[in-house]
């Protein structure tokens, strides 16, 4: 039986912006990733799954970042996967000391690298680092791989790198951590609830409410006598 993920703090692993914003001030900045480059690769067996993987490289400027990230973006076939930034340095620690040495691994080994549960995201994110050289096949045991080494001098040319630029000139940069999305489901601000059905709810509100006029009237009204 597997151990279950351990709950990340994603305010100091994944940081995004800071602490809640005090009460009369203005929300902080949250923290940008300089996209370096945006590449394809294939699957691990892309007969199985179709197409390829869209991926960023890219990195946190400045001092407490976490340094070189990584993060899928598209796939071309079918399978759900999480596009949150991965810092490096924590796919790093999915390695054993055996891996690390010669030893191939598994796919799965990168499980631990991410904070959704999808199913696919460690084979994609194998295959990603499978395009980057960083890792190969292993010929003699199907589904596996080797790690080509060469960590260091990789993440020093990442933070070396020129940024990829938007159309207009500028720096393309990204969120590390994308901002909610509203749940147009949930009250507003305002405190009034939001309502679905609204004709039909409309409707049966009028006739309960005539229902219990009627249960008025009838309770208030005065006996009725027949004169003989």
């Amino acid at each position: 039986m597997s151990k279950p993920k351990p709950k990340r703090d994603k305010n100091t692993e994944l940081p995004d912006g800071g602490a809640d914003t005090p009460e009369g001030g203005s929300p902080p900045a949250p923290v940008m990733v300089t996209v370096v480059a945006t590449r394809q690769c294939v699957k691990l067996n892309p007969a199985r799954g179709g197409g390829g993987i869209a991926y960023q490289v890219g990195r946190i400027d400045g001092v407490g970042g976490p340094g070189v990230v990584i993060r899928l973006k598209d796939n071309d076939g079918g399978g759900r996967f999480s596009r949150e930034w991965v810092p490096f340095e924590r796919l790093r620690t999915c390695f054993s000391p055996a891996v690390l040495t010669g030893q191939p691994f598994k796919a799965h080994a990168l499980d631990s690298a991410f904070e959704g549960r999808s199913t696919t995201n460690a084979g994609f994110l194998t295959a990603v680092i499978r395009a980057e050289g960083l890792a190969y096949e292993d010929t003699e045991h199907r589904g596996m791989s080797l790690l080509n080494g060469g960590f260091d001098t990789w993440v020093q040319g990442v933070l070396d790198a020129a940024p990829e630029k938007n159309d207009d000139g500028t720096a393309k940069l990204e969120p590390l951590v994308p901002p909610k999305r509203e749940n147009p489901f949930s009250a507003p601000k305002d405190g009034v609830e939001k309502k679905s059905g609204g004709k039909r709810r409309e409707l049966a509100a009028d006739a309960a409410v005539a229902d219990a006029a009627d249960a008025t009237d009838t309770a208030d009204a005065e006996p009725c006598t027949a004169s003989a």
